[in-house]
């Protein structure tokens, strides 16, 4: 496993071009909806903080590790409801790491007892790779990589580029459907004079529903992600790594779709517990609570493809900070800095 990882550092930072994938994979997808759709910006109430962290793959050096923070609340201007919200974004995967720092923007508009929104996202995005920290010595009989390849960056690089995203989703009391594209220029990243990064579109379904059952107390939420790549995230070496890697996990890599299915039970709208599948990648478990304004949650990914040779399976922890802006309106109470939100 360590050699596929090695082999796929390596090869991605000695092509001219390459092709990266910037979104996180989330388990708790459903708890940072506007991390990829900016139209769910201002789709509640509350002004809502979150901050996630994602260990992938634990047990496999060089898998990715994820920290990001989203906001998002509503306005009111010119008499009517709009959305804001921001991201900040990071991961590490072996000797990569990416930033994606964005703002976002949602239009409403009520249409029967539903609310149709438009939104839009604009920001940065960089890349840098550690060529400085490369200490590679190929395995005996290994017939690409030479022990100094001129092709290789021995020194740190990085490149950045400007990013956009846009969403629709309509919403109603008891559910949500939506659609997003994001990284919509395919914004390309000039590294250093050899080596240009492209980032592809990511397309995304999003869909939930709240489900009352006949216990007054217990709700059923399902949730659906469904996300599909324009082009392999590797597709510059797919014939290099299929071939080192001898299992599913370069193909489960380079898959173009995404299908995350999970269903949370509430009980008293304050703890739950969730089951979820993610497609050719890993079942989950999930569980967290509610106290007052603070909400967190746990998922744990069990792998279910050839990964679970080298990996004890993925970590994901969040945190969310919820304010009731709708209090505020009826002068429940009052706030003179949003310090002390």
């Amino acid at each position: 496993m360590k050699r596929f990882f090695i082999v796929i550092i390596i090869s991605l930072s000695g092509i001219r071009s390459l092709v990266a994938q910037y979104d996180a994979q989330l388990s708790n997808q459903w708890a940072a909806i506007n991390y990829y759709n900016p139209a769910y910006a201002g789709a509640t109430d509350n002004l809502e903080l979150t901050g996630l962290f994602r260990q992938q793959w634990l047990g496999i050096d060089g898998a990715p590790r994820t920290a990001f923070v989203v906001g998002q609340m509503p306005i009111s201007l010119m008499g009517k409801t709009h959305g804001i919200g921001a991201i900040g974004f990071t991961e590490k995967i072996g000797l990569f790491s990416h930033t994606i720092v964005s703002g976002q923007y949602a239009w409403k508009k009520n249409i029967g007892k539903g609310v149709l929104s438009v939104g839009i996202q604009g920001g940065y995005i960089s890349e840098s790779f550690k060529g400085s920290e490369i200490d590679f010595v190929p395995p005996e009989g290994d017939e690409y990589h030479e022990q100094e390849d001129p092709a290789i960056p021995g020194s740190d690089i990085s490149g950045g580029a400007i990013d956009a995203a846009f969403g629709l989703m309509f919403s109603r009391p008891k559910w949500y459907v939506g659609l997003s594209v994001t990284h919509l220029t395919s914004p390309q990243l000039q590294l250093d004079e050899n080596t240009i990064m492209e980032v592809p579109r990511a397309y995304y379904f999003t869909a939930g529903y709240n489900i009352p059952l006949n216990n007054p107390l217990l709700e059923l939420r399902p949730a659906l992600l469904v996300k599909t790549t324009s082009m392999s995230p590797y597709a510059e070496v797919d014939s290099i790594v299929a071939e080192l890697a001898e299992n599913s996990t370069a193909k489960a890599m380079m898959t173009m779709m995404q299908v995350d299915l999970s269903v949370r039970m509430i009980y008293n709208k304050t703890f739950w517990g969730g089951l979820g599948w993610r497609k050719g990648d890993a079942a989950m478990l999930s569980f967290g609570g509610k106290f007052k304004g603070i909400e967190a949650g746990y998922a744990y990914d069990f792998p279910i493809s050839a990964i679970l040779k080298g990996s004890t399976g993925s970590h994901e922890l969040f945190i969310k900070y919820i304010v009731d802006l709708s209090k505020k309106k009826n002068n429940r109470y009052r706030h003179k800095s949003v310090r002390i939100l």
